[in-house]
């Protein structure tokens, strides 16, 4: 269910969706179906041409971003222990090891350490399996975290959950009724807060990896990095209709 999951997923993200319009389009006009072919291709190019527009893009995951604010340090006092989620890796000795993480869990993990600097005597507890990779992804940020200077003794590795459902029912097990600081990217925040609530979890969000730092100007040019956050509110918008259907949110 996971990799069928995570295959419809990808091809109802904002690029492949483009390419099958595109496709379908050079299709009827191969078939002769030259005013069909046009309209087809068109929609495909207004399409990515949107999806790739900073302040477009920027409309769509604001709401997501928006939701919880920053955590603020000093809400910390009772807290024992910091969750960050999981995301990409790949495990390669030949470059850093900072480089070895994807842009998304870099930016959890120094953002979980800094927390834990912050208020003394707390666990640091990484989820994540390793997917395709070898070595689990809860495994690889917790070295970052012990080269950013945690000990550790300090920190808790689960490294069978293979996604957010399951990384709440783990942490569960292992924090019971305390309060959890949930730290991950701040788009999937409210997935992942409602996940965690429905799995009986007290958590105080910590957001980070905000994708709108300011607002976009109308003049801005279609780009990569537009279409990267459309890809990461489509991502989060799908996540929540299926936790929905499948009951789990």
């Amino acid at each position: 269910m996971f990799f069928l999951k995570k295959a419809l997923g990808s091809l109802l993200m904002p690029f492949p969706l483009f390419l099958i319009l595109f496709g379908i389009g050079l299709y009827l006009w191969h078939r002769g179906y030259l005013k069909w072919s046009k309209r087809v291709i068109l929609v495909s190019l207004v399409w990515i041409t949107l999806l790739s527009y900073a302040p477009f893009s920027s409309l769509l995951i604001a709401p997501l971003e928006e939701r919880y604010p920053r955590l603020d340090p000093t809400a910390l006092e009772d807290v024992r222990y910091i969750h960050i989620l999981g995301s990409g890796h790949v495990s390669n000795p030949d470059i850093p090891l900072s480089s070895q993480l994807g842009t998304a869990s870099l930016v959890r993990v120094n953002e979980g350490v800094a927390l834990y600097k912050s208020r003394p005597g707390m666990k640091l507890i990484f989820s994540g399996f390793g997917y395709t990779d070898a070595v689990s992804n809860a495994r690889k940020n917790g070295e970052m975290a012990m080269t950013l200077g945690v000990p550790s003794s300090d920190i808790i590795l689960l490294e069978t959950p293979k996604d957010t459902a399951e990384e709440a029912l783990a942490a569960k097990s292992i924090v019971g009724g305390q309060p959890l600081v949930l730290v991950t990217s701040a788009s999937h925040m409210p997935r992942a807060a409602a996940l965690f609530a429905k799995a009986g979890v007290n958590i105080l969000p910590a957001p980070t990896d905000f994708q709108v730092k300011k607002r976009n100007e109308l003049w801005e040019f279609p780009s990569a990095e537009g279409l990267q956050r459309s890809e990461a509110a489509f991502h989060e918008y799908l996540g929540l209709a299926w936790g929905k259907l499948r009951g789990l949110i």
